[in-house]
């Protein structure tokens, strides 16, 4: 063990202070059990977010299977993956789904039969339009942009299907949204007992979406000032709408795989934004100044 500015860096196994992307922590874990126990379902798997109807699903990434498999994609055919940054990241998650049907690309060709966009970190992509000119099916993936909007506009609002992550925004483990404006009813493969969780725990914690917002941009905000202030500028700034999901800041000419690999064995969840010289940390409404500055204590030891 050391100690760093009052706080144990590398404390004994299973001790470690975890800060993850989603806000869920242990005590959420009970307070949802009571949501689920004391919800009253009615079996719908279709619940409203910002005007839109959506279908609960698993996560994000089922949601994302089920929209590719009801395209009934060939072998041959490409997803062109565009992002609000144009960098080369994308996940894993999302290339492994998109590989069950089709090929992946980061560039528009003649196999390309659909157009998967992705809102980073809950900032959003600006050119919907001229995707929108191609007249391919559009996905956007909002996993970390549910509450997010640009000029009035939220994803899915002028677009084919949607995605969004329940456990991104929410304190809770699981959960995502399936967005399609063509009045698919797709088919529900939760059980009644899963169904009624993920809705009830939609219900109680949609509520609370003003509150959320305004944390979250507080947060941003507050991570910003601080690790400008030590040299680490934020990768976006975000627009009026925007609700961030991660913080991103610019770290060239330092060892970022390395910040991941000590950030990640204590406890942080955490990567690098590859393809630029950035670096991506927790950022929700669930997080005080105390969490930035012990993320930033971390940061600083490793990288300064």
């Amino acid at each position: 063990m050391e100690f760093l500015n009052g706080y144990i860096k590398q404390a004994p196994a299973f001790r470690s202070a975890a800060i993850n992307i989603s806000p869920f922590g242990c005590e959420d874990m009970f307070r949802n059990n009571y949501i689920w126990r004391n919800y009253k379902a009615d079996g719908s798997p279709v619940v409203e977010l910002n005007g839109l109807k959506v279908t609960i699903t698993e996560s994000a990434t089922s949601a994302l299977d089920i929209i590719l498999e009801s395209l009934c994609l060939q072998s041959g055919d490409e997803v062109w993956i565009v992002t609000t940054s144009g960098n080369s990241y994308i996940s894993g998650c999302v290339t492994r789904t998109i590989e069950k049907y089709c090929r992946w690309s980061r560039q528009q060709s003649n196999a390309t039969a659909v157009v998967l966009v992705n809102h980073e970190f809950g900032f959003v992509y600006r050119d919907l339009q001229a995707l929108k000119a191609l007249g391919l099916p559009i996905i956007e993936d909002a996993a970390y942009s549910m509450y997010s909007e640009l000029n009035g506009v939220q994803p899915g609002s002028l677009n084919d299907y949607a995605i969004f992550s329940m456990a991104k925004m929410f304190p809770m483990q699981a959960g995502g949204l399936l967005f399609s404006s063509k009045e698919i009813h797709f088919k529900n493969t939760l059980s009644e007992e899963a169904l009624k969780y993920y809705k009830s725990c939609f219900g109680f914690y949609h509520q609370h979406k003003a509150q959320i917002i305004k944390a979250r941009k507080e947060v941003y905000q507050q991570m910003s000032d601080a690790f400008s202030s030590a040299g680490f500028l934020p990768r976006f700034e975000p627009e009026a709408g925007e609700v961030p999901g991660a913080f991103l800041f610019k770290a060239e000419g330092h060892d970022l795989e390395g910040l991941k690999h000590f950030l990640q064995t204590e406890g942080i969840e955490c990567s690098v934004f590859y393809g630029e010289e950035a670096f991506y940390l927790p950022c929700h409404q669930n997080m005080t100044r105390g969490h930035i500055d012990y993320l930033l204590t971390l940061v600083k030891d490793f990288l300064l």
